[in-house]
């Protein structure tokens, strides 16, 4: 017999802890990869327009340097 009292949509609390930790590490990620955008931006002499570029060149940037640590 099925037990009413149980909510099989309900996630278990380690899941919501775990999503928790997985979204800090995503706001970090994009904090990181904001500045480094800001920073190439910055050094083009803050010239608009490629916003997108420079967001995709500080990924790339990020991800070279945590291959080489």
């Amino acid at each position: 017999m099925i037990d009413p009292k149980i909510n099989i949509r309900s996630k278990p609390t380690h899941s919501t802890q775990l999503e928790s930790s997985i979204d800090a590490v995503i706001a970090l990620a994009d904090s990181a990869v904001q500045t480094r955008a800001y920073e190439l931006y910055d050094l083009r002499g803050k010239i608009d327009g490629r916003a997108e570029q420079d967001w995709y060149q500080a990924e790339t940037d990020l991800r070279a340097r945590s291959k080489q640590a």
